[in-house]
């Protein structure tokens, strides 16, 4: 196990470091575009045009690599991102910065195929839900310490999107001087997402719900933040305990999920989040930082565990043979609503003020827990022992289908 370790190191670097340019970029364009005076529903649409990118990527990254192979995939796509990035640092202007949001949308989403493909050829079933976890965490912290480089320059100028290329490029290096190959590429046949709501509605609509309000939250944030004079570190601060409830609490909702009915989970989950919104509003508006602080946390961290638990519901579903299958659907599911989030929550913004994106958010939830109540209703809990086991996953990233260790295949004993 720990040789596994030792020889994914490069490729552990490589993402750590495509993360950190990430998470400076997550933060900067929304700051960038406030403090240029556009207007909020503009911001929205901007945003929420990474999510067309990814869908595309996802889409067609397979097809790249069985192509030109894992590294050469990785580091082309990485360095259009960087071109893009770097382009619009010297001609700024909103119609580039909408078709760099596409590209970098499509090149995250294939380098995260083939990072992800690679460490599941490198992983057996016994270790690869600690490949996963081990994985999220250098994807979360990478997201985590990229918000802090915005104190390094002001957001008005330059020098921040060139550190994002900067970083960029120096991730294509750890991977490209590695010694090995990419692995084979497996085929893997598609379940539609009609099929697969008939199967589990549930699954699939809290699916696209959690693209939705995830979006809307970490693409928005800091333009929320920016109308309180939360700036500089502080700013940084913020997003970065945003970021921190999304990692820590999916622990905890990973152990009461696999030991009592999920959706009564979801659902207490989902109440909370309610209330933490509305505090969020009640917080700001007094004042009180590090109460505000601390319900951002929760509330993005109930939103980040929405998608894994939507993964969980769907699989309780499933025979074993379908799972890998019905990955791809869910992807799907999570990146339409991301297109819509950042935009539809930026709408809401612009006309009602800025905390309507809170406001906003509590009410998708709130109608997310009455659908809940509703397939309650429709159909019995499964007994614990039949679940499917709770795996973490990131939300920021596009999981690559067959890194999910409940995909393995293997005698199947439901019917």
């Amino acid at each position: 196990m720990r040789a596994t370790y030792i020889s994914l190191l490069a490729l552990f670097f490589s993402c750590f470091i495509l993360l950190l340019g990430n998470g400076l970029l997550n933060v900067l364009l929304p700051v960038r575009m406030g403090l240029d005076g556009v207007s909020i529903d503009t911001i929205g649409m901007v945003l929420s045009l990474y999510f067309v990118g990814l869908l595309i990527g996802a889409l067609y990254s397979i097809y790249l690599i069985r192509r030109v192979g894992h590294i050469r995939m990785f580091a082309g796509c990485v360095a259009l991102g960087a071109i893009s990035v770097l382009l619009y640092s010297i001609y700024p202007s909103i119609v580039l910065l909408a078709i760099m949001r596409i590209i970098i949308g499509f090149c995250n989403a294939c380098a995260f195929t083939a990072m992800e493909s690679w460490l599941s050829d490198s992983s057996t079933k016994k270790n690869r839900g600690k490949m996963l976890a081990v994985y999220n965490s250098v994807v979360l912290c990478g997201l985590f310490g990229g918000q802090f480089f915005m104190g390094l320059a002001q957001p008005q100028q330059a020098t921040l999107f060139v550190l994002v290329g900067i970083l960029l490029c120096a991730s294509v290096i750890p991977l490209v001087f590695s010694r090995h190959t990419g692995p084979a590429i497996k085929d893997v046949a598609a379940m539609s997402l009609f099929a697969l709501y008939r199967i589990s509605p549930l699954g699939v609509v809290t699916c696209f719900i959690s693209g939705l309000i995830y979006s809307a939250i970490f693409n928005l944030l800091p333009v929320f933040a920016l109308q309180y004079n939360i700036v500089e570190f502080q700013l940084s601060l913020y997003m970065g305990a945003a970021i921190f409830g999304a990692f820590l609490l999916q622990f905890p909702v990973g152990y009461f999920s696999d030991r009592y009915d999920r959706r009564s989970v979801l659902l207490i989950l989902l109440c909370i989040s309610v209330l933490a919104d509305i505090a969020v509003v009640q917080f700001v508006s007094l004042n009180m930082i590090p109460a505000l602080f601390i319900v951002t946390a929760l509330t993005s961290g109930i939103i980040a565990c929405t998608y894994p638990l939507s993964i969980s519901e769907a699989f309780d579903r499933l025979k074993k043979t379908e799972m890998a299958a019905a990955m791809g659907s869910m992807i799907l599911a999570f990146a339409l609503g991301g297109i819509i989030g950042p935009y539809s929550t930026s709408l809401m913004m612009s006309q009602f003020g800025v905390n309507a994106m809170f406001y906003f958010m509590a009410l998708v939830q709130f109608l997310l827990a009455l659908f809940v109540i509703y397939r309650m209703t429709k159909r019995q809990s499964l007994p614990n022992d039949e679940q499917e086991v709770f795996v973490m996953h990131s939300p920021a990233i596009s999981p690559a289908i067959e890194f999910d260790p409940r995909t393995e295949l293997e005698p199947d004993n439901k019917q």
